[in-house]
C-alpha cells in the first residue's frame, strides 16, 4: 500500500515539476524573441530632434576656411543628394585628402576630427527628424549583430581581407562577415543583387528622399565617386564603416 502511495507521489511530483520547467522554458524562449525585436527595432524609436542644437562653427571647419551653414541649408531644404555630397566633399576635406593622390583608405576617418563627425552626425538627425545619420547606421549593425549573437559586427564588416586563424576558421570569418554585410545593406537600401563584385547600388539609383530607409543616408561617397576605386558607378562602404568604428572614440551618443 505504501509502495503504491509513493508512486503516485512521484508521478504527481514530476508532473508538476515537468509543467513548471516546461513554462519557465516557453517563457524564456518569449522574452528572448521580444528582446530580439526590441532589439532589431532600435534604430526607428522616434525621438524629436527638431530642437536639437548643433554647433555650425567648429574649430576644426574653421581652421580648412569653411563651415556648415551650406550643408544645413541643403538638410533644411531637404536636398537630399546634394546634402549627401556636401557631407562627402567636407570630410575629405577636415581629413585633409589630397585628389591628386588618387587613393582612399581607412585613414580617410581616422583624420576626420571627432567635432566635425559630431556636428554632420548632428545636422542629419535634426532634420531627417531621425532618420538619417552615422549615430542611425551605427544603431542598424549594433541590432544585426544582436539579432545573430555578434557583438562585434562592426569591427567584423570593416576587417578587409585581416582575418586570423587556420583556413576554416578564415572561412567562417568570411562567411559571416559577408551576412552582416548584406544584412546592413538590405536594411538601409543600398543592396543590389545585379553587383556580382559588391553587391552595392548605383549611387543614382539611391532614394534621395525621407521616405527612404533608415540609414539610408549620408554615403561619404563623392560626386563621382573615388578617384583611383572605380567606384564612379557604385557605391563603395570603405570610408562610412571606418567613420562609423570612431563614434564611440568621439563619445558620439548612440
Amino acid at each position: 500500500m505504501w509502495i503504491l502511495i509513493l508512486i503516485v507521489l512521484a508521478v504527481v511530483v514530476y508532473f508538476v515539476v515537468s509543467q513548471a520547467s516546461s513554462s519557465n522554458q516557453a517563457s524564456k524562449a518569449s522574452s528572448r524573441t521580444q528582446t530580439s525585436k526590441a532589439s532589431s527595432q532600435n534604430y526607428t524609436n522616434q525621438v524629436d530632434y527638431s530642437n536639437l542644437e548643433v554647433s555650425l562653427d567648429t574649430s576644426a571647419s574653421n581652421s580648412y576656411g569653411r563651415d556648415y551653414r551650406h550643408l544645413r541649408d541643403l538638410l533644411a531644404e531637404g536636398r537630399w543628394r546634394e546634402a549627401d555630397e556636401e557631407t562627402s566633399e567636407m570630410i575629405l576635406r577636415v581629413a585633409k585628402y589630397d585628389a591628386k593622390e588618387s587613393y582612399i583608405t581607412p585613414q580617410i576617418p581616422q583624420h576626420t576630427p571627432c567635432e566635425d563627425i559630431c556636428t554632420i552626425d548632428r545636422l542629419w538627425l535634426k532634420y531627417s527628424n531621425g532618420r538619417f545619420g552615422f549615430s542611425v547606421q551605427r544603431r542598424i549593425i549594433s541590432a544585426i549583430g544582436y539579432e545573430i549573437g555578434e557583438e562585434n559586427a562592426l569591427s567584423i564588416m570593416v576587417t578587409y581581407g585581416k582575418r586570423e586563424g587556420s583556413g576554416a576558421q578564415q572561412m567562417n570569418q568570411r562567411r559571416l562577415q559577408s551576412e552582416l554585410q548584406k544584412k546592413f545593406h538590405r536594411t538601409i537600401g543600398w543592396y543590389s543583387p545585379h553587383n556580382e563584385m559588391t553587391g552595392l547600388k548605383n549611387y543614382n539609383d539611391l532614394t534621395f528622399s525621407i521616405q527612404a530607409p533608415y540609414g539610408h543616408l549620408p554615403t561619404a561617397n563623392p560626386r563621382g565617386g573615388y578617384p583611383g576605386m572605380r567606384t564612379e558607378y557604385f557605391l563603395n562602404d570603405l570610408i562610412i564603416l571606418n567613420l562609423l568604428m570612431r563614434l564611440s572614440g568621439c563619445g558620439i551618443a548612440l
